[in-house]
């Protein structure tokens, strides 16, 4: 078969029979329409769509295909010289013989449907790929509601198949059929027809598979059996075998498989999902069809099996699933988004980034916050947690601590940074609940209810809020309170943006946040929310135990998480701490494996007047970054049984050695920490601390031996 570029004809070429020549081209000028709007190859080509976009990772990897077209099924253009030579060998033997010898209109087989015509038999038989094609391409040639071309309609065809012949090359006629034509069912192109019956690329097509292929196209939904017929009528007709089981069997295998069209890579479709759904420009996509995205899938990875591991260990708490997301504190972009455990979970469909779920004591910093901006309060008033019985419409609304127990007198400082209640619910009373429920739409919550709906529990997060739009609230106290939108795209355009808080106010709950004395109150010393490095982090757990938050920035990054049930089941004796707060802290340490953080303070013009100190301590924990350097958190070593135990050792090393530290394996002291430490494995889970002369705990690293 000739390969070679067959360049422009010079009038009309029907082949060898003059006298249709002459009957044809007379009557074509008779019936002559308006000329028709010839389209070059390269405006066919860069209209056609694939039915999938793609979309790329921050680093420019691919991680998901996503159907966007739901008539057909398309994949990327397939050029000429990535076809195989027996698959154009093929489709021509089946379709049009003579393609490369003829100017569009094959005489020989035109003859006798053209004339047949008259007698009342089918015009099909006659028309070339040229025809075919410039029948794809305008729509003046679309059959009617007969399904039959008129000879009006099939002259025209003749007529415009000779003018494409005139400015098209044979490969771009025969690369633009073979792109453009259906195969099978909604299989559009000879790339999809590819993967979707035999899961592969064009370039990997067998000789077999080209023939299946090829017959498929005179009647794409044809019965099996009469598939395989004329699969097998081709094959003798080219390769003289008369065997025909083996290429039958193809056809069944081929037509009978689930035709369940296999989307590789799917790594985030729900991210995508997400993308698309908040993005108008993205949703339209302005024809692009490849989509850069803010995702960071080396991060994304590495959650996943944090989320994943984690929930796990919570099954025997009934806890089934949860999410986490992570998002650039400065340009708001979105890095990581985990919307469930993935093929383990439920509802592995489901995206619980944005399920609605009561948010428990996540809310309470804002609520603070409202407070120090309408000069109500400050870090150092003293608020009582004592019980309290509050007149609501159903009675009498009497809430309770965490603990069921009561502090006495605290101060603001300590009230929030150990997420006492009853604290929360007095400074809720200081302000206008209907202007606090305005300040959180403009956080970005949406979907709020009527401020009476809620009533003083609103202190306590009895609102329903996605785990999205939560993280991102948080994001504007980590931005000195000013809020911006989350976004799913790299971007430069100029973002939607309001002051909420003032600098000063965001600082000061920032600082509360991360103060790990004035959270031992009501969590102790050692716990996941204390950092070497500054992150200011709250937890929060829904009524009855339904859902488990922890939500927390670091000077770069914000992090929320969720862990529950997705059917509302409540999980067991499940606090912020147990549930959700390991995932947070792991997730923050893999951010944070070379990256410092600070909490720098803003310029405080009015900080006397609101009678605001920041905690000294606190303050020089912050500067000092303090952290045990191996083994990671979260690592898991594993025992090598062709080398002696005596000679397996784990390296301890430390970010800041000090004579006055230590090193403590399972509260056990095993060394001084003045400078890396050796130590000999055994099987099990550990918990390696760093202290200081005090005891304090400056750093805490989770790790197993296998």
């Amino acid at each position: 078969m000739p390969r070679q570029v067959i360049g422009k004809k010079n009038g009309f070429n029907f082949g060898t029979n003059p006298y249709l020549v002459s009957i044809i081209s007379v009557f074509i000028f008779s019936v002559a329409t308006p000329i028709w709007s010839l389209p070059t190859y390269e405006e066919v080509k860069s209209a056609y769509q694939p039915s999938d976009i793609q979309v790329f990772d921050r680093e420019g990897e691919l991680v998901q295909r996503y159907r966007i077209q739901n008539v057909y099924r398309s994949e990327e253009w397939t050029d000429f010289n990535n076809l195989p030579k027996f698959v154009i060998e093929s489709v021509i033997h089946a379709e049009d013989k003579r393609f490369f010898v003829h100017g569009g209109v094959d005489s020989n087989a035109l003859v006798s449907s053209f004339f047949g015509n008259f007698t009342g038999s089918t015009l099909r038989g006659g028309s070339t790929i040229t025809m075919q094609l410039v029948s794809l391409l305008d729509p003046e040639l679309h059959p009617k509601e007969s399904k039959r071309r008129s000879i009006f309609q099939k002259f025209k065809q003749i007529q415009r198949a000779v003018e494409l012949e005139e400015n098209w090359t044979k490969e771009e006629i025969f690369t633009a059929y073979i792109n453009l034509i259906y195969f099978r069912g909604e299989l559009k192109g000879i790339s999809s027809a590819s993967k979707g019956l035999f899961r592969k690329s064009p370039e990997a097509l067998t000789p077999n598979e080209s023939y299946v292929l090829a017959a498929l196209i005179r009647s794409p939904q044809s019965a099996i059996e009469k598939v395989a017929k004329r699969v097998c009528l081709l094959k003798m007709e080219r390769d003289g075998v008369d065997d025909c089981s083996a290429i039958s069997r193809l056809v069944r295998e081929s037509l009978f498989r689930n035709l369940d069209y296999p989307q590789y890579p799917s790594f985030v479709p729900l991210f995508t999902k997400a993308l698309l759904d908040f993005s108008k420009e993205d949703r339209n996509l302005n024809g692009n069809l490849k989509v850069t995205s803010s995702l960071s899938l080396n991060f994304q990875r590495k959650v996943e099996e944090i989320l994943k591991r984690n929930v796990k260990t919570l099954a025997d708490k009934n806890v089934n699933d949860g999410a986490a997301i992570v998002l650039d504190n400065r340009t708001g972009q979105v890095l990581v988004y985990v919307p469930n455990i993935g093929e383990e979970s439920s509802v592995g469909k489901l995206d619980l980034i944005r399920s609605k779920r009561q948010v428990g004591s996540t809310l309470k910093p804002f609520v603070y916050a409202q407070n120090f901006q309408e000069n109500k309060l400050t870090p150092d008033s003293i608020l009582s947690d004592s019980p309290v019985g509050i007149p609501v419409y159903q009675g009498i609304y009497r809430p309770l601590n965490y603990d069921k127990s009561y502090k006495g007198s605290v101060t603001v400082r300590e009230s929030l940074a150990s997420s006492l209640n009853i604290p929360a619910i007095r400074a809720l009373s200081f302000l206008d609940i209907n202007e606090f429920v305005s300040v959180l739409e403009r956080l970005g919550i949406t979907g709020l209810r009527y401020p009476e709906f809620y009533g003083p529990s609103l202190a306590l997060g009895t609102a329903d809020i996605t785990l999205l739009e939560l993280t991102n609230a948080y994001r504007t106290l980590a931005n000195a309170g000013v809020y911006s939108e989350f976004i799913f795209q790299p971007s430069k355009k100029n973002l939607i943006t309001r002051k909420v808080f003032s600098p000063t106010v965001s600082y000061m709950v920032s600082e509360i946040l991360s103060d790990r004395e004035a959270r031992s109150l009501g969590f102790g010393w050692d716990n996941y929310l204390s950092t070497s490095y500054y992150t200011s982090v709250k937890t929060g757990t829904s009524q009855d135990m339904r859902d488990n938050w922890c939500i927390g920035y670091s000077e770069f990054y914000t992090v929320g998480v969720w862990v529950g049930n997705p059917t509302g089941a409540p999980m067991l004796d499940v606090s912020g701490i147990t549930g959700a707060a390991p995932v947070w802290r792991e997730t923050m340490d893999i951010l944070h494996e070379s990256l410092d953080s600070k909490l720098i303070p803003p310029e405080f013009e009015n900080s006397s007047e609101l009678g605001f100190r920041p905690s000294k301590k606190n303050t020089i924990e912050k500067t000092k970054s303090t952290r045990i350097l191996t083994p990671v958190n979260g690592s898991i070593f594993a025992l090598d049984p062709d080398i002696p135990l005596g000679r397996q050792k784990i390296l301890f090393t430390f970010s800041s050695y000090e004579v006055s530290y230590s090193y403590y394996l399972n509260d056990e002291k095993i060394g001084s920490a003045s400078g890396p430490f050796l130590w000999e494995p055994k099987k099990g889970e550990y918990r390696l601390q760093v202290k200081d002369r005090d005891g304090k705990v400056l750093s805490l690293s989770l790790f197993e031996v296998r």
